[in-house]
């Protein structure tokens, strides 16, 4: 707001000299002011001035609808985050909870049989999948192992899952980087991984991937490189929501990343976050 002020009266200023000037101009003047070169010169002026003007404000209107925009964002980012939070809870501690409960009654059940039926057997075994799934998705829509196990051990363990689900092959070499982040972008962080990982998984047809993550003094530094049928990088945008969604969680943890990808010959990221 101050700077604005500063450019307003610098403009003010600007406008009370010309007139100041065209005062003494029209009383000195022999012959009617528009007929001399002065009065053209400082038409020129004022048409720049006016034009400056406008551009300026053009420019500070642009700078803040981008700025509303991104905080827009932030702050949906930060919604779904918390809603998944919410979600993630209910289904572990409540649903998840209830499905234990009757598996536990399950089990009292068959232990009074002389002989369980195999409709209550398969009915057990039903309920523990559906428990273990329950986990896994409270676990996608929010990593609560971060906060238990660090943030190291959860990204080796979310590509423990992708490898044995997918049978991609992963190459990992992963430095130690719990607590060099604040939690807020642990998690951003963590999400932009899955997000990667999960998209080779689903689209990339690859058989192994290279996982690095090396810690600098400034930064975290890592690179994902797959064998997969990679694409053409000016249709990128067919990647759609994921990319989106990627750029917008770097975006507010500042950091920067790129990649390459060619038709049969995989896709490279890089990622840059710097460190708190």
């Amino acid at each position: 707001m101050g700077k604005k002020s500063g450019y307003v009266w610098i403009l003010f200023l600007l406008l009370l000299v010309l007139v100041i000037d065209a005062y003494y101009q029209i009383e000195s003047s022999p012959v009617p002011i528009w007929q001399t070169e002065w009065f053209l010169w400082r038409i020129s002026a004022l048409i720049l001035i006016f034009a400056g003007a406008m551009l300026y404000n053009y420019y500070q209107s642009s700078k803040k609808r981008k700025k509303e925009l991104e905080v827009f964002k932030d702050k949906l980012i930060e919604k779904q985050e918390s809603e998944w939070k919410v979600i993630a809870g209910e289904l572990h501690d409540s649903i998840g909870q209830n499905l234990s409960a009757i598996n536990i009654f399950l089990q009292q059940e068959m232990k009074s049989m002389p002989e369980p039926s195999q409709k209550v057997i398969e009915a057990s075994s039903l309920v523990v999948e559906t428990v273990d799934e329950v986990r896994r998705i409270s676990q996608r829509l929010y990593p609560k192992q971060i906060e238990r196990l660090g943030l190291t051990v959860s990204i080796e363990a979310m590509i423990e899952r992708i490898a044995s689900i997918s049978g991609i092959k992963f190459n990992c070499n992963i430095d130690k980087i719990d607590s060099v982040l604040s939690h807020e972008n642990e998690v951003q962080y963590f999400r932009v991984i899955q997000e990667i990982v999960n998209n080779i998984m689903k689209h990339s047809g690859a058989k192994n991937v290279s996982f690095i993550v090396r810690k600098s003094v400034m930064f975290i530094i890592t690179e994902i490189d797959d064998d997969g049928v990679g694409f053409e990088t000016k249709n990128h945008v067919k990647l759609g929501f994921g990319l989106i969604n990627i750029e917008e969680r770097l975006r507010m943890m500042k950091a920067v990343y790129e990649f390459t990808s060619e038709k049969g010959k995989g896709t490279k990221f890089k990622i840059t976050v710097p460190i708190k």
